[in-house]
């Protein structure tokens, strides 16, 4: 007899003939790639470098653009002024100056600099060593010291700040090699050419040749312990100690044999961390701290890494990796955020199913079939399928659909579409021991030994292998998981709520007897144990509860929902793992979410981090003795463990990114847009009429994500909320004054950035309307009247009494006259109640108001039903009486800020200021049921009069005539309908 641990070992061994064993590829960190499709002008990206605000500089062929994490600023070849851009449009390098005010841009023609507030351009001219030397910039670096340093060919130069000056340093006889990089190492400078290794000699004022003679460096970089890192066109990477003799280069390099891409080194990036980003020919390629000459490889694109031509490596002031392609665009990724990593299965990408198996391994199913993983050594063994499985057809997924280790007798349980399976060890494949016939969900085992199977749609059943038999089932919906509460009880959750069985008396109960927050409707996702001695529940798009009881009463139930205003109650709940320090990890369909033991504090975890954007399966989990939690999704694997996974807190700088006035030229009545500097504050005259300014947050990886607040100080009291689309405000005609402007980012999380930027902006009044001007306008005004007035007065006082009589009965008859045209432009003589003109002058009115304070209001038209009819068969004297009588009740029933007016015929047209279109529906339908319980009295005629009703919001409408035209449709339907109506 052999151990059960022996069992499965010889299972394995004995299906090697036809199965495999093999690495996992470990995904890489997550990029998000920049093409021309995204705004940048040109494929190939040379370098990149980052200003005082955040925001990126990219050189190119066409020049450099400014990106802002959402569109592409680009500075080009200059036209009639100088300072407006270059003098050729392929850049090769970038360097920012310390304090980010300045880019300096290397070109094919010369170096330039770019005031980042002011977008001018100042040119340079470089002292030449030779009539042959030409202007190329290979190399734009400022050493630890603070020195700014330019390589031109085969000459090195230096900045001087004091004189704004290019000094010509040194320079390499060898007219046939070129300078690439340099570096301060120590007191030391190092010079780095096509011809060898060279250190700067003070004294001499030349270069000297260190090591390496004809060797060609491409890249220096500063490494610990006085060495540096040499990048070459043939050797790779190559660690150098300029303290110790120097080797044969090929035992100091990483290069092709060792796993790097390519031989070729075109940059080098040395993190913070010790982490060593390598850039080549044939793609990127890490060398970690702490094993140096271990070569991982990553794809930056969808692309094969080895068609990925890498120029340029950068990495941001918040650690953001740039990565710049001489192909495709450049690519951002920020190291610290990527915890998780993701690995497809032998070929396989839907990982529907896992359990934990011996040690650091598990059992996992895919498309291809069942799997060993081991997480620690990311090998993989198989693939395991059953007969049928494989030679019926590629959908072997179909087949197996959950596993569960039994440890204790080294047995494999397998849910599938046909029943109950476990693998054997005679045939080397599943046998179907029960439920022929039957597709499983879920699948678990008791204490006892017996297996609880889930099914998609025919219950729930509890096999008994000793017996070969079922011995209890329930008719319940696709059961998703199963949890034992003791050796004869479980809880179940479905589709259709969360219950709880027990084998022995057959009791099936739903919680939802108990509680109103989980339903018979919920969909129940997941169920596991708690650290906190309850249990916790996933939903799809219902939230994540803690469910406790006190022993077997389930009236004591109580069921709490954790963060329900949260993102987390929007989606669907895959699984839940709780780590020692009572976090959950909880696997969603749109990613990770880390809930943290406060049960307050929510992290999300998307592709930035390496986690799966198309998110993961329900019930696809496992976890190993390594703490190791692992997530199975339609695209693979993902495996992380808790203790290295970084919350980084959200805390992107925001910024203004454009400031632009509309001025009104006086002397044509033209206007001109002109963009202002950037800086911290902005004068505007009485002659600028708009002021519009952009905004945007430095948050690369999740810009499309974010929304944004902003207002205005002393102008509004309340937030304005925009997305990252329309990320503009815009202001017009602003009084003279002070005013601050004030904008925030907001994530997905609705976390406010705890950044923020500001802008003053002081209106200068006009001369005439400044304080001095009006008192001295006052004045002469005052002293102009006095003197009228002493003049006229005799000659008033003799006419006062006959002008004052004839002024008064004037006035009477011309306060008459202006009442009564008044009264006949504006009311309708029948009814008295408002006439059109008089309503569409109000309706532009309150149009205004809810264009510029977002007022709304609503329109109401009404229609007397039969109204033809009345007056066909009464006379229109009765029809009159009709519209008077109807008029009134109408009137009697509306606010006093309420417009009524006759529209026309039998049709009243009603504004209703501040109320929806619920609201106004209930108004209409208060003025329908008054109507209909009027009586018109016309002796000897008794009428009785209904009214149709269309009701709209102009909030639904782009102007107030096709809010009046959705209403008279909607009356129109009123009518169709049988009138009496209210139409909304």
């Amino acid at each position: 007899m052999c151990r059960p641990s022996a069992y499965l070992f010889f299972i394995l061994a004995s299906l090697v003939s036809w199965n495999f064993s093999a690495h996992a590829q470990i995904g890489a960190p997550a990029f998000h790639t920049f093409d021309m499709e995204s705004g940048i002008t040109h494929v190939t990206v040379s370098d990149t470098a980052e200003d005082k605000y955040g925001f990126l500089w990219l050189a190119s062929q066409s020049g450099i653009d400014k990106f802002d994490g959402y569109t592409f600023r680009n500075f080009g070849m200059w036209d009639k002024d100088k300072s407006t851009g270059l003098q050729t449009l392929s850049v090769l390098q970038l360097e920012a100056s310390l304090d980010g005010q300045y880019v300096w841009v290397g070109t094919f023609s010369g170096l330039s600099r770019i005031n980042v507030d002011t977008e001018k351009f100042i040119h340079y001219a470089l002292p030449v060593s030779s009539s042959f030397d030409k202007q190329v910039i290979n190399r734009l670096k400022t050493t630890h010291d603070g020195t700014l340093w330019i390589i031109s060919e085969r000459n090195l130069y230096r900045y001087h700040e004091k004189t704004d000056s290019i000094e010509l340093v040194s320079y390499l006889p060898d007219t046939t090699s070129t300078l690439t990089d340099i570096e301060l190492i120590g007191n030391t400078l190092y010079v780095t050419s096509t011809s060898g290794l060279y250190k700067y000699d003070s004294f001499k004022s030349s270069l000297e040749l260190v090591a390496y003679k004809g060797v060609n460096f491409t890249r220096l970089v500063a490494a610990e312990r006085s060495r540096f890192w040499l990048g070459t066109s043939s050797y790779g990477i190559c660690l150098f100690n300029p303290n110790s003799e120097p080797e044969v280069i090929t035992k100091q390099c990483t290069s092709e044999i060792q796993g790097l891409s390519d031989n070729s080194v075109t940059d080098i990036l040395l993190q913070r961390n010790g982490d060593l980003w390598v850039a080549t020919e044939r793609g990127l390629n890490l060398l970690k701290a702490h094993s140096p000459y271990t070569v991982l490889r990553f794809p930056i694109s969808d692309k094969d890494s080895g068609d990925e031509r890498v120029s340029s490596l950068y990495q941001t002031s918040s650690g953001l990796v740039v990565v710049g392609t001489k192909d495709d665009g450049f690519a951002i990724s920020n190291p610290e955020l990527s915890n998780f990593y993701t690995t497809e299965i032998g070929n396989g990408r839907i990982i529907g199913s896992m359990a934990s198996y011996q040690g650091n391994k598990v059992w996992l199913t895919n498309e291809k079939g069942l799997w060993i993983y081991d997480v620690v050594n990311k090998t993989y063994e198989g693939p395991f399928t059953s007969n049928n499985a494989q030679t019926s057809d590629d959908k072997a997924s179909d087949k197996l659909t959950s596993v569960f280790y039994d440890k204790s007798n080294d047995t494999l349980w397998v849910s599938t579409r046909s029943g109950l399976a476990k693998l054997n060890s005679k045939t080397n494949q599943f046998d179907i021991v029960a439920l022929q016939g039957k597709s499983g969900y879920s699948i678990n085992m008791d204490a006892q030994g017996d297996i609880w199977f889930g099914g998609y749609s025919d219950g729930v059943f509890v096999y008994r292998p000793s017996e070969r038999r079922v011995i209890r089932q329930w008719p319940l919906s696709l059961t998703t998981r199963i949890i034992f509460e003791n050796e004869e009880s479980a809880w179940l959750s479905t589709v259709t709520g969360l219950h709880f069985a027990n084998k022995l008396t057959g009791e099936l109960t739903s919680i939802s007897e108990y509680t109103d927050k989980i339903t018979d409707s919920t969909v129940v996702t997941w169920i596991s144990r708690s650290k906190r001695g309850g249990y916790w529940v996933g939903t799809q798009a219902d939230g994540l509860y803690f469910v406790t009881k006190n022993s077997d009463d389930f009236s004591s139930i109580n069921v709490t929902q954790i963060k329900p205003e949260s993102r987390l109650s929007k989606v669907s709940i895959g699984a839940i793992v709780e780590d020692d320090e009572y976090g959950l990890w909880i696997s969603t369909i749109v990613g990770i979410t880390y809930l943290a033991p406060d049960l307050d504090t929510l992290y999300y975890y998307g592709a930035e981090n390496g986690a799966l954007s198309t998110g993961y399966y329900i019930g696809s989990v496992a976890t190993t003795e390594n703490n190791t939690i692992l997530f199975g999704g339609a695209e693979g694997l993902t495996q992380f463990t808790p203790s290295d996974v970084a919350n980084v807190k959200w805390s992107p700088s925001v910024h203004l990114t454009n400031v632009e006035t509309v001025t009104r030229d006086q002397s044509n009545g033209t206007s001109v847009q002109q963009r202002l500097n950037l800086g911290e504050n902005v004068e505007l005259t009485h002659n600028n009429i708009a002021l519009s300014i952009e905004f945007a947050a430095t948050d690369y990886m999740n810009a499309n994500e974010l929304r944004y607040a902003y207002k205005l100080v002393d102008f509004e009291n309340s937030w304005r909320f925009t997305d990252y689309k329309a990320r503009v405000a815009t202001y017009t005609n602003l009084e003279p004054g002070h005013y601050r402007f004030t904008v925030k980012a907001i994530n997905q999380e609705n976390v406010w950035s705890s950044d923020e930027a500001q802008l003053e902006i002081i209106v200068i009044p006009p001369w005439w309307d400044k304080p001095i001007w009006r008192g001295a306008l006052l004045v002469t005004v005052l002293l102009l009247i006095t003197s009228v007035v002493w003049l006229r007065i005799s000659a008033l006082k003799a006419r006062s009494t006959e002008l004052s009589l004839k002024v008064e009965e004037k006035t009477r008859d011309l306060e008459a006259m202006v009442e009564k045209l008044t009264l006949l432009s504006s009311q309708d003589s029948l009814t008295t109640l408002k006439n059109r003109r008089y309503f569409t002058q109000r309706a532009k009115a309150e149009w205004q108001e809810f264009k510029r304070h977002n007022r709304g209001f609503s329109l109401l038209i009404v229609d007397i039903d039969f109204f033809k009819k009345i007056n066909d068969q009464y006379g229109h004297h009765v029809g009159d009486a009709v519209l008077v009588k109807v008029a009134k009740t109408l009137e009697n029933n509306l606010r006093e800020s309420d417009v009524i007016s006759r529209w026309g015929g039998e049709e009243f047209l009603i504004l209703l200021p501040s109320l929806n279109l619920q609201e106004a529906y209930w108004v209409a339908e208060k003025l329908r049921k008054s109507v209909a319980e009027q009586v018109v009295e016309t002796p000897p005629h008794t009428v009785n009069v209904t009214i149709t009703c269309g009701v709209a919001d102009i909030k639904d409408y782009d102007s107030i005539d096709a809010c009046i035209h959705a209403v008279d449709k909607k009356l129109y339907v009123g009518k169709e309908s049988g009138r009496n109506a209210v139409v909304k």
